[in-house]
């Protein structure tokens, strides 16, 4: 009787340990396959099509930070904009309008509608191309120095300026349609208006030269999806 109980003790011991082995054998199989996935995922590059999340830093042609999402960055540079989230796109998207506005934080104001245009993220999703997690570049926007923009003492009054205050190298904030269109006045001003932060890089006794375009994004990227 007792060589039965001690067999039958023996034969649940070893039941327990197979059990427990199984379910060791489990977890490690899905850790090792979660692994696997990890470090497939270093290889994975972006593509037509895939889903990005891209931090960034808009800067002018001397190296002026405007905008950006780049917590480093955004605590050891001023901005001429503001800060914002990253961006969040599909690599070969189109969009509908020249304008896409974004939510930009800009001090003192708070949140406010920005305009990003068409031009600039496709630029950055396409050079985004073959690019991995983690990995930066620098992404440049040869269009920028192209747009500019005339304007008389009397529009420069419209939006609130003050002509003989201005100077090469300020920045000013300029509002812009969908279309897009540059908003000189309340009167014709549509609902939906963009702020963007412009460069004076001309003036003479009537007339400023505005740059609206920017020279290049140094982007990483966050996450595939």
């Amino acid at each position: 009787m007792a060589k039965e109980k001690s067999a039958k003790k023996k034969d649940d011991w070893t039941k327990t340990l197979t059990r427990v082995f199984v379910v060791i054998i489990l977890i490690s199989c899905v850790l090792g396959f979660s692994l696997t996935l990890g470090f497939f995922s270093i290889f994975k590059s972006a593509a037509d099509g895939s889903g990005i999340v891209v931090s960034y830093t808009i800067r002018d042609d001397s190296g002026v930070a405007v905008l950006s999402s780049d917590d480093t960055v955004i605590q050891n540079e001023v901005l001429i904009a503001g800060a914002s989230q990253p961006l969040q796109m599909v690599i070969g998207q189109n969009y509908t309008d020249f304008i896409v506005p974004i939510e930009v934080y800009m001090y003192p104001n708070g949140w406010n509608t920005y305009a990003f245009f068409e031009p600039e993220l496709t630029t950055i999703a396409d050079e985004a191309k073959g690019m991995h997690e983690g990995d930066a570049k620098t992404v440049l926007f040869p269009f920028g120095e192209t747009m500019t923009r005339e304007m008389t003492a009397e529009q420069y009054g419209l939006i609130g300026g003050n002509y003989s205050e201005t100077a090469v190298g300020m920045w000013i904030p300029l509002g812009f349609a969908p279309q897009p269109e540059v908003v000189l006045d309340n009167e014709t001003a549509p609902e939906t208006v963009a702020t963007r932060m412009s460069k004076i890089i001309a003036k003479d006794n009537n007339t400023l030269t505005v740059q609206y375009g920017y020279a290049s994004a140094d982007i990483t990227i966050n996450q595939l999806i």
